[in-house]
């Protein structure tokens, strides 16, 4: 990746709930270099909602034909996308780590746990959103992720549904 950083907006989990999804397009229209949704949107694959977005389906997605998986190329950041249940995500990183590195993913997204995190596995950064509609875990409040990606460092910054940082989880990794 030469020259400007890129950023791209990661979500996940939505749950049926399209207003949201649309709001988060519509805040970043312009303003970032992609879309990602990680799947359970339990919306139909084929709204126009989805125009530019990066989309994979998840255990709860029964309305259209979303691809399991998605690799992408970003200005040679190469970012693999799944929902993650296929991989048993609930039970381990070992298959989701695998995949990963099987399509030689710089960047691994995923879902379905409705937990963010972002961390560095070997040479990839997995990250998990949360869930714009309906949080587990310890951090009780609905969240998407904005990813910045320099030539030497990922930041990994989290917002809530009104675009307000949440800073506790904001972290920086080395590239």
């Amino acid at each position: 990746m030469a020259g400007a950083s890129k950023r791209i907006i990661v979500m996940s989990d939505s749950h049926g709930d399209r207003a949201i999804v649309e709001e988060i397009k519509q805040h970043y229209l312009g303003k970032v270099d992609a879309f990602f949704h990680n799947g359970d949107s339990e919306l139909d694959s084929q709204d126009e909602l989805w125009d530019g977005v990066h989309v994979v389906n998840g255990n709860c997605d029964y309305r259209g034909n979303f691809p399991d998986n998605l690799v992408t190329d970003l200005d040679g950041v190469r970012i693999a996308q799944t929902h993650g249940h296929l991989y048993g995500i609930n039970y381990g990183w070992q298959r989701l780590d695998y995949w990963a590195q099987e399509v030689e993913a710089d960047i691994c997204l995923y879902g379905h746990l409705h937990v963010p995190d972002a961390e560095v596995r070997g040479k990839t950064l997995f990250l998990n959103p949360g869930s714009v509609r309906q949080p587990r875990g310890l951090v009780q409040e609905c969240l998407y992720a904005m990813v910045t990606i320099s030539e030497d460092h990922y930041r990994v910054e989290f917002f809530t549904r009104q675009h307000q940082a949440y800073p506790l989880l904001t972290k920086e990794f080395s590239r």
